[in-house]
């Protein structure tokens, strides 16, 4: 009886199958770990890019002959105490929304009530969205009011574990700023060929001084846009339009999520604005507009090289947000933009530069 021989090809098949099956389970393993370590990872990978962000600004200092370690304190010292000065300065503000938050739900849900009538004519649908916007106590908008005590007892608890992760970060910055070359020519001496000496150090400055330029670029952008806001909202009225032009700012450092967060703050704030329905759904229009501009605009101010494609970035924001949290939201965006920028100084990875490039 012959048995039955395998041909090459078949051969080759079977070993393809093998080693994407080996890659997947290598990368379900990787996301795994990625998530179970999250309070090491998160922090690191922070530390990381603030240090490779930071790092022109240290080397301009050293270049003006400031000793490195002074030069890494007074960087340092001062991102930290501009952003102090800010989070302090809306610390109040907040406060106070947060006083008037109930006022904003009980307006939104009378304004809803007023939908139920139509809604009803329309059939089963019209019944459905009746139940959403029946205001009594069990009511969704209601709840979210209600749970506050709780919702505030879980931020108090998880607030030892945040500043910890933020005091890590932060030492490992300062590390990294300080020995940070010592720590590259390292690498490269362990690196087996010349070729792979260069691309290192090519790699590291390119990425320094890019992604300094890019999160620079799109500062300047979200700054101009929460300023804009700000003096839109106070030509309305709105009060603390400082606050929601500082947070439209920092959300919008998250692509997609941060503005869709924006809009429906500002909703809430415009039915605590006015009572009229007009009114309030002028607030988050503004923003709307604005935002959609702001959309415009900075693919042309960035520039092509180093605009990413939304259709990969959403489903990396999805992704660094499963693994962790709303820190993986922020995260997600500035790895991105450091594996273009290597990527596309790599010939061989260029596959992976047009996959990320618009």
């Amino acid at each position: 009886m012959d048995l039955p021989i395998e041909t090459t090809d078949e051969v080759a098949g079977d070993d393809k199958t093998r080693n994407r099956l080996l890659a997947g389970v290598l990368l379900l393993l990787g996301l795994y770990a990625c998530a179970s370590a999250a309070a090491i990872v998160v922090p690191l990978l922070a530390a990381l890019l603030l240090g490779l962000m930071l790092s022109p600004l240290v080397r301009l200092l050293c270049e003006w002959r400031v000793p490195r370690a002074i030069a890494v304190a007074m960087v340092m010292a001062s991102a930290l105490l501009a952003l102090g000065s800010l989070f302090y300065s809306l610390i109040a503000p907040a406060g106070d929304w947060i006083d008037r938050l109930p006022i904003a739900v009980s307006r939104l849900e009378a304004s809803l009530s007023h939908l139920r009538a139509p809604l009803r004519d329309a059939g089963e649908a019209g019944e459905q969205i009746a139940k959403l916007t029946d205001f009594d106590p069990d009511s969704r908008l209601q709840r979210v009011v209600s749970a506050g005590p709780s919702q505030l007892s879980q931020l108090i608890h998880a607030t030892p574990g945040a500043i910890g992760s933020v005091a890590a970060t932060l030492f490992m910055v300062f590390i990294f700023l300080l020995r940070g070359d010592t720590l590259l020519r390292k690498l490269v001496e362990l690196a087996p060929a010349l070729n792979l000496k260069k691309d290192i150090v090519l790699a590291t400055r390119n990425a320094q001084r890019e992604l300094a330029a890019y999160v620079g670029t799109i500062a300047a952008i979200n700054s101009m846009l929460g300023l804009l806001l700000a003096l839109a909202l106070w030509w309305l009225g709105v009060a603390d339009p400082l606050l929601w032009g500082a947070l439209a700012a920092l959300l919008n450092f998250v692509p997609f999520v941060g503005p869709a967060l924006m809009i429906l703050l500002l909703t809430l704030v415009g039915f605590g604005h006015s009572e009229q329905l007009l009114g309030a759904l002028a607030v988050p229009s503004i923003f709307i507009v604005l935002n959609a501009i702001e959309e415009f605009l900075t693919p042309l101010i960035v520039g092509h090289r180093l605009n990413l494609e939304p259709s990969i970035v959403f489903p990396t924001l999805m992704l660094c947000g499963w693994l962790w949290g709303p820190a993986g939201l922020l995260l997600a965006t500035p790895l991105l933009t450091c594996l273009h920028i290597v990527a596309q100084r790599k010939p061989a990875w260029n596959p992976v530069a047009r996959l990320l490039g618009p």
